[in-house]
């Protein structure tokens, strides 16, 4: 009696891949949806307010969240793509999967390094406006945003964002994965992470919905056994023990 072997595997993979996709996404999302959004062009109460409010907090625990899961959700696609046991790891767009590991997790890492400052410093400095009385202390503000190893780290974990989002879009029309454009919403999100930091609200709410959109895009991809985690022997077996 033949046995079909075990989909098991492959369908957890693809199940916390598309997870981590959703999850990702979602974070994103509410990171600028959370965000308190005062006029920081004047020192005000308004603004000293913003900045120590719990909303503050957790939007950018949200933002970091985010950042922190898209190297997770791309090492969920590798290994679909790449195949199980190491198999197929010469199938297309494996290799360019891979490549985009080292500057998501890296980018992830240096960007949070940021993020943990604007939470914690700046409503530091907020809060110490606010008890004393005294909103000359929001100038701080700037001073801790724009300190140069803070401002280049940031800049370059975000660039190495950008990059794994382009190899993650190369590797999804490269192995086929469903329509070849899958991953350009994705891609086209992450390149734009650092230049909408200089927009205003509604641009950033609306590039939020932009790389949600992109990451579910992929997750219903994955979810829908689009990308397989399986060797194409293993593949044909499969085939077979059905149609007997």
């Amino acid at each position: 009696m033949t046995t079909a072997p075990s989909t098991a595997a492959p369908r957890s993979t693809a199940r916390w891949t598309a997870v981590a996709f959703v999850a990702a996404g979602l974070a994103f999302l509410l990171f600028p949806l959370l965000r308190p959004w005062p006029d920081e062009t004047v020192a005000s109460t308004d603004l000293a307010v913003a900045f120590a409010s719990d909303r503050w907090v957790v939007a950018h625990l949200c933002g970091i969240l985010g950042l922190a899961l898209v190297a997770p959700a791309l090492l969920g696609l590798r290994t679909l793509l790449a195949g199980a046991g190491g198999a197929g790891a010469g199938r297309a767009g494996v290799r360019s999967a891979t490549w985009a590991l080292v500057p998501a997790w890296t980018g992830a890492g240096f960007a949070a390094l940021y993020f943990g400052a604007e939470i914690f410093g700046i409503r530091t400095i907020a809060e110490a406006a606010l008890r004393d009385g005294d909103l000359g202390l929001l100038a701080d503000v700037e001073v801790l945003r724009m300190q140069p190893w803070a401002i280049t780290l940031f800049g370059a974990g975000l660039l190495l964002l950008a990059v794994s989002g382009v190899l993650a879009a190369v590797a999804l029309w490269r192995a086929g994965a469903g329509p070849r454009w899958i991953g350009l919403p994705f891609a086209l999100g992450l390149v734009l992470v650092l230049p909408q930091f200089f927009g205003p609200p509604e641009l950033r709410i609306t590039h939020g919905f932009l790389v949600a959109a992109g990451c579910v895009l992929i997750a219903v991809t994955v979810g829908r056994g689009r990308v397989h985690n399986s060797s194409p022997a293993v593949e044909k077996t499969v085939d077979n023990a059905v149609a007997r």
